[in-house]
C-alpha cells in the first residue's frame, strides 16, 4: 500500500473522494502486512472507506462484504472505528470535535500507537 494517497471512484452512481495515509505497518503471519491507516472521506456514500480501501487491493481487516475471501477474519469484527468526527451543529451552527482513543483490540496489533 503506497504511505498516502487520494481515492476517487464512482460509488452508488455517485462521484466519491476518500484520502488515505499509513501510520504504521506490522508483519503478519496470515495475512503479510496489516497497516494502521488514517481514512478522510469528502463524499459521503455508503460503504465508501470499505470500497475504496477494498478498490485498491487493500480491504479493511474483518470485512465479510469487500474482504479477500480467504483473509477474510470472522468473529472479530470489523477493523474500522471513527477516532474523531467534526462537524457543524444544526441548531447552534457550533464547530463541534469529538476524539476518541483507538479501541484496544487495536492497540494489540499496532504497538507504537
Amino acid at each position: 500500500m503506497e504511505p498516502e494517497g487520494v481515492i476517487t471512484t464512482i460509488v452508488d452512481d455517485k462521484q466519491s473522494k476518500s484520502k488515505y495515509k499509513v501510520h504504521q505497518t506490522v508483519d503478519s503471519k496470515r495475512f503479510g502486512k496489516l497497516n494502521l491507516v488514517e481514512l478522510e472521506p469528502f463524499t459521503g456514500r455508503r460503504h465508501q472507506l470499505r470500497k475504496h480501501l477494498a478498490g485498491i487491493g487493500n480491504p479493511i481487516l474483518g470485512d465479510k462484504d469487500y474482504g479477500i475471501d480467504n483473509l477474510i477474519l470472522y468473529g472479530k469484527g470489523l477493523y474500522l472505528h471513527a477516532y474523531s468526527l467534526q462537524f457543524i451543529h444544526p441548531f447552534t451552527n457550533e464547530t463541534l470535535f469529538l476524539k476518541d482513543e483507538l479501541p484496544k483490540r487495536f492497540k494489540k496489533l499496532f504497538t507504537k500507537i
